[in-house]
């Protein structure tokens, strides 16, 4: 008789040992499968946030490619240096004009900056000035 119960006791324990490991086995399971879902999800965030950089540099490059007039508005990441005109520069453009010409020429440039244009023409009666980048690339007196 202390033999049956004995046996028993020890099919109990082994019963539990059993369902203890069960219910371990079926948590690790719970969060492999949330793990599994969790980077699928990052994944796919990645992609998302790559493919938006990639279109981004590929708005950039095609703005400052002189043959590509796809993109004629700098992206937002585009530097206002890349089509502003720096103080130094507007002092040589403006120098030996009378001020009246000067004001004309600093609204064409405020203009075109505006418009943050990266290529434009500014003139005056006797002279022009070809701006690229903000800076002087040509122009003539005359």
């Amino acid at each position: 008789m202390v033999d049956n119960e004995l046996i028993q006791v020890f099919e109990l324990f082994v019963a539990l040992v059993a369902a203890i490991a069960a219910y371990w086995q079926h948590r690790q399971k719970g969060r492999a499968v949330e793990e599994r879902e969790e980077a699928v999800v990052e994944k796919t965030i990645a992609e998302a946030m790559q493919c938006a950089a990639e279109a981004h540099r590929d708005d950039v490059i095609a703005y400052f490619d002189p043959a590509d007039d796809s993109v004629t508005t700098p992206p937002e990441a585009v530097p206002a240096r890349s089509w502003k005109m720096s103080d130094e520069t507007k002092r040589w453009v403006l120098s030996g004009h009378p001020p009246d010409e000067q004001a004309s020429l600093l609204k064409q440039i405020a203009e075109a900056e505006e418009q943050k244009k990266m290529r434009y023409v500014i003139s005056v009666p006797h002279a022009f000035y070809e701006i690229e980048y903000g800076l002087v690339k040509g122009g003539g007196r005359g």
